[in-house]
């Protein structure tokens, strides 16, 4: 036996957040059909981003754009009447990567494309996002009419300017709600919101995205920030839906075995998880990377699964990755730790097709850093899906948490 914690049959680290009902059943926040009420304005990619980092990709206008708020207001009051019009838009090759960007010649309206210049035909391009724009600014007007839309601008802007981006969204239905994002002073809570008044909602963060070396952003406080909003402006508690944890299913049946790295140990801290459940703590003892944790359990049958926990990354930590496997299949989609977020609880996951005929399956954390550190992790879930629910979002109070005592490490 290694020296990783071999918990065995023993209780895991997997208690969902909401824990079961009288009638047995498990209940979780329904995250992805939180975030899908929600359409982002602008002003960059973090609402986009934050979308994916919880397993949805939804169509929008301005999902992965730039638009200045005086010209979102402005774009609305017309009906985007002459964005995607053949004399608007054009192409700019954009970064060392030579994307192609397209870009309103009338507004300040500009988006990424995902095209590149060494790879596609300008001209394809410009007449596909025509097409693509003249789509997506139809659907927004359907659904902006439709009514009890929400949509969010991210940043620091003229008040006005906001007010009159709500203004103009209430003039579509009534029922429409503008949620103002920016970063929260020293009397406000992040993931916290406030009324500014009809129609007009400001919520509070403690920092906006990092592009520099791959999307960051503290998806939780935003997770926060759209559950808060929600109640204000819905008077009514975030989507719930059933949450059928195969994880928890296995230790309670005492079919799981869980195991770790030859070079890593693993022990439970003598502290509860912030949504309940057993508390491990890790430690790397490589720098390459390597399977610090995992369990495997058995299977009725193959097709999509997700695995998802939380982990806990102390100050100092000097790793690159701390990532969520499912041993030995390619990931559909998947969302890795922030290493600059240290001292706060961040969910991680993966999803992985698995063939028909497969019976067991392997739910891992990997690390890739340095010899000795630490990180923590808790309320492991694995659900049939290509995406995870919300196993762990209480969404009721900061996600920061003291740091643990220093345990003994458990010796198998």
């Amino acid at each position: 036996m290694n020296n990783a914690l071999a918990i065995g049959n023993e209780r895991g680290p997997d208690t969902p957040a909401d824990g079961p009902s009288q009638n047995g059943t498990e209940w979780c926040y329904d995250i992805p059909r939180l975030l899908q009420c929600f359409e982002g304005l602008g002003d960059n990619c973090d609402f986009g981003v934050l979308q994916r980092a919880a397993g949805i990709e939804p169509f929008g206008l301005f999902r992965f754009a730039t638009c200045k708020p005086q010209d979102v207001a402005a774009l609305l009051r017309v009906r985007f009447q002459y964005l995607g019009e053949p004399e608007d838009l054009w192409l700019d090759e954009v970064g060392p990567k030579r994307e192609y960007w397209v870009k309103s010649r009338q507004c300040s309206f500009e988006a990424h494309t995902e095209r590149y210049a060494d790879q596609d035909n300008p001209d394809v391009m410009r007449a596909a996002q025509i097409e693509r724009i003249r789509y997506l600014k139809g659907r927004l007007i359907r659904d902006l009419s439709r009514g009890r839309r929400m949509c969010v601008w991210k940043g620091a802007a003229d008040v006005a300017a906001i007010r009159d981006i709500a203004t103009q969204l209430r003039s579509y239905a009534p029922s429409n709600c503008l949620v103002w994002v920016t970063v929260a002073d020293a009397a406000r809570e992040p993931g916290s919101v406030e009324r500014i008044s009809e129609g007009l909602l400001h919520g509070f963060l403690s920092r906006y995205g990092d592009y520099d070396g791959g999307p960051r952003l503290p998806v939780e406080e935003w997770v926060r920030v759209c559950a808060n909003a929600y109640r204000l402006w819905r008077d009514a508690d975030p989507p719930k839906a059933p949450l059928q944890n195969l994880l928890s299913r296995a230790v309670s049946a005492q079919t799981c075995t869980w195991f770790g790295d030859a070079t890593a140990q693993s022990c439970v801290l003598d502290e509860s998880a912030p949504s309940g459940g057993n508390l491990v703590e890790h430690r790397i003892g490589t720098a390459e990377t390597a399977a610090v944790y995992g369990v495997m359990l058995p299977i009725a049958s193959g097709g999509n699964y997700a695995f998802s926990t939380w982990v806990r990354i102390p100050e100092g930590f000097r790793g690159r990755d701390i990532s969520a496997v499912l041993g030995g299949y390619a990931s559909i989609a998947q969302w890795t730790a922030d290493p600059k977020s240290s001292g706060r609880w961040q969910r991680i996951w993966v999803s992985a097709n698995l063939p028909l005929e497969a019976g067991v399956i392997s739910c891992l954390i990997t690390s890739q850093g340095a010899t000795g550190d630490v990180f923590h992790s808790a309320s492991w879930c694995l659900e049939r899906g290509n995406r995870p629910l919300g196993n762990g979002f209480t969404l009721l109070s900061d996600l920061t948490a003291p740091s643990p005592p220093r345990p003994s490490v458990i010796q198998t």
